[in-house]
């Protein structure tokens, strides 16, 4: 933001003559003041409402302290914060630099030293989300890296040794075998080879996830949804199952394959583990945060609420005697959805079936 102008300020103070002086000296450095919040749970939620560029913060203000509501802000909808205190500590710098806080001020501040203050802010808060986004990008690439040495070592190793094992009985004794049981192994052998490239393809699709670049563009979610029934219109129409879709859907924002590949996924697991014969429902609605919400409801036996927060990690096995799969298809579903700016939940009893959901940005909402 190289011009003042373009960076809108959130005033928190009680004190309602030392908000009125500092957005003085805000409006005549060059700032535009979006609004004056008086306690720390205002801050908070104005903070959400409005998305300032930088928040100007007393530290002793009613409800929660400065510091606390900063520190919520870095946790709902991070965004530079500036402190303002009565006295200066070595203490109070280090409490404020472990919440989030990028630069503090002695009250009253002079324009030269809000505006050194707010640079300095906007500077280490960009400095600190280019560290956060590294630091997460390392964290999932240790993540691949260990799943990937798994799926490796074990799930990969196994079906390649019966392949071997197989392709060796059958040089070895095809002469003496009859036709039936050479066919018998062939197939066996083609099964295992599709297994193990479904498996590197899901490998290679969790890798470029992560990899990618993206252009979010307005979705026209109709006809994602119908390329996705289309692409499972075989497995829809053995399992004999009915999808209920509504007829409009919200506009959300997102990359068009890889929200395709969601549904696939979705609805899939759906017909795969719900009740014969599946009745499978569609639909969308508000979420917070600017958000679209959009689900799966399946007809099937539910999940167990202790294996639920494994669903979407890669490589793990279920309980469920259906459920023989790697995980890999919820992970790059997870994995999609959170390089698009959403989250993927799943909400499950035993006996009244699941549904799973994630979010998108709605096409008209500012980025928090």
């Amino acid at each position: 933001m190289n011009n003042k102008k373009d960076v809108r300020v959130l005033i928190v103070e009680d004190d309602y003559p030392v908000s009125e002086m500092i957005q003085g000296v805000l409006v005549e450095t060059g700032y535009t003041v979006i609004g004056e919040a008086v306690n720390g749970f205002e801050a908070v939620d104005m903070t959400q409402s409005l998305k300032p560029d930088v928040v100007l913060m007393d530290i002793r203000i009613p409800g929660i302290s400065g510091l606390e509501a900063a520190r919520r802000i870095q946790a709902s909808c991070p965004t530079p914060v500036v402190v303002l205190t009565a006295f200066e500590s070595s203490d109070l710098i280090e409490e404020a630099a472990l919440v989030g806080v990028g630069a503090y001020l002695i009250k009253p501040p002079d324009a030269n030293q809000l505006e050194r203050a707010i640079t300095i802010a906007l500077i280490r808060f960009r400095d600190m989300m280019e560290l956060r986004r590294v630091n997460e990008s390392l964290k999932q690439r240790n993540e691949e890296l260990d799943a990937f040495s798994y799926i490796t070592a074990h799930d990969l190793q196994n079906p390649l040794a019966n392949i071997i094992g197989f392709a060796e009985i059958l040089q070895r004794h095809c002469d003496s075998m009859s036709a039936k049981e050479i066919k018998e192994h062939l197939r066996t052998v083609e099964l295992t080879g599709r297994k193990m490239s479904k498996t590197i393809e899901q490998l290679l699709m969790l890798a470029h996830a992560s990899q990618a670049e993206i252009d979010l563009k307005p979705l026209d979610m109709a006809k994602i949804v119908r390329y996705a029934q289309t692409n499972l219109a075989y497995t829809l129409q053995e399992r004999g199952a009915t999808i209920v879709a509504p007829e409009a859907w919200p506009t959300a924002l997102g990359h068009e394959q890889w929200v395709e590949e969601v549904w696939v996924n979705y609805v899939s697991n759906a017909v795969k583990y719900g009740s014969q014969p599946p009745v499978i429902e569609l639909g969308a609605d508000d979420a917070p945060n600017e958000m679209v919400r959009f689900w799966v409801k399946d007809n099937g036996p539910g999940i167990p609420e202790d294996e639920q927060s494994n669903l979407f990690n890669p490589f793990i096995r279920l309980g469920r005697d259906q459920a023989k799969g790697y995980g890999l298809g919820l992970a790059i579903v997870r994995r999609f959805v959170e390089r698009m700016g959403g989250e993927t939940t799943v909400e499950s009893e035993v006996g009244k079936g699941s549904m799973f959901t994630f979010t998108l940005p709605r096409a008209d909402q500012k980025p928090c």
